[in-house]
């Protein structure tokens, strides 16, 4: 699986966030979605500690890279820029889980 991880630096949640949401979550291939807020650093000194961080996941790389390249992608992309401009991080990731009887072998 593959997934897109959007680090935001202000909390989402308003009325432009909402339309984000709707838009993303019409891109073809998105198969799951995780949002996050974070509410305490244990470790490290990041800059601005995130407010939201929002995970899209995919079956794989090009799968994600359909759905951006998607009009509803495009659009997602086009309304996360109107409301967060530079206030978010977005990066890509491998992603690799496991269930609770596969780590415990």
């Amino acid at each position: 699986m593959y997934k897109l991880i959007i680090i935001f630096e202000q909390s989402g949640g308003g009325v432009e966030w909402q339309q984000f949401l709707k838009l993303a979550e019409q891109m073809p291939g998105l198969r799951r979605e995780t949002i996050a807020r974070p509410d305490r650093l244990i470790s490290g000194i990041p800059e601005v500690m995130p407010a939201m961080i929002h995970e899209l996941i995919f079956d794989s790389r090009e799968a994600l890279e359909a759905a951006l390249s998607s009009p509803e992608g495009r659009a997602a992309g086009q309304s996360l820029q109107s409301f967060a401009g530079g206030q978010v991080t977005i990066l890509t990731s491998e992603h690799m889980e496991a269930t609770e009887q596969e780590f415990r072998k």
